[in-house]
This record gives structure tokens, sequence and C-alpha cells, in this order.
């Protein structure tokens, strides 16, 4: 049986945010990590379901390198509400968004000899985005000014 599926463009970023521009130096990195981390903004509003019936997917087009694509079946289209596509970053994106480009800014000082393995904060040493809390303080986090907790934050709930 062959399953029919809508695709619907979301955008590249919160569509009252400001995004990587086209012809920038740092357009193919930032556009790149703005549309994973605005993807896993939508998996928390829109929740993870089964990837044939609602997905959120970074799709190139000939204009740009990057915008993200809610892909669905007629089950995930029951799912999907236009009208709760996010204005804005919540805590959570910010946070990523803000650890992305550190961590980023961390690789690359290490490529170009200019800073040591030792001397890169154990926080952009993990590899992959920490789970950041939906609070405000998730920015300091992503900072490294206020430290990861390591086991449950009451006062972050």
């Amino acid at each position: 049986m062959i399953q029919k599926f809508l695709e619907i463009e979301v955008g590249p970023v919160s569509y009252d945010e400001a995004c990587a521009q086209v012809g920038t130096d740092d357009y193919a990195e930032r556009s790149r990590l703005e549309c994973a981390v605005y993807i896993r903004q939508l998996g928390r509003i829109f929740g993870m379901h089964a990837s044939d019936a609602l997905t959120f997917v970074r799709r190139g087009f000939a204009h740009d390198f990057g915008c993200v694509v809610a892909r669905m079946n007629a089950a995930g289209a029951a799912l999907f509400d236009e009208s709760r596509l996010p204005a804005q970053w919540d805590h959570i994106a910010r946070a990523e968004l803000t650890w992305l480009s550190l961590s980023y800014r961390y690789r690359r000082q290490l490529q170009d000899g200019e800073r040591e393995p030792q001397n890169v904060p154990m926080l952009y040493r993990l590899g992959s985005i920490p789970d950041f809390p939906d609070h405000p303080v998730a920015h300091w986090l992503a900072l490294g000014v206020v430290p990861m907790p390591t086991g449950p934050a009451l006062a972050l709930h």
C-alpha cells in the first residue's frame, strides 16, 4: 500500500526570530545549527511521533541551504496545527543555540591550535547538546556561568 505524505514548509526558525542570511560568511553553518534547534523545539511542541505520522526535517532549496519542513501522513495531519508554530525560541532553544555556538567556537580554536583540549570547559566537551531546562536560567547554563545540575534540580522546575 502506497502512503501519501504532505509536506509543509515551516521556515528555518521561529517566525519572529532573526535567522542566518544567505550570502554571509557563516550562513551554511549557522543555518544548519538553527534548523537543528528549530526541529528540536518543534518536537517539544508537537511531541515525538512515528516518522511516518509527523516529523520535521531540514530540506535544502535552490534559494538557500536549509528550511524546516513538516512531513506528515493523514494521521500526522491531525496532529499538526500551523497555529502552534512558535513565534520565538523557547528557553531550551536559546540555550541550545548558545551552547552550539560556543561549542563550535571551541572546536575551531582547537583545530587552529589556539586552545589546548584541557582548556575547553567540560560542558563543551560533551559532544551532544545537554538537556537544558525550560527555564530562563538555561541560557546561563549554556554559557557555563551557572554549573549544569548533575542530579535533580528542584530549583529549576
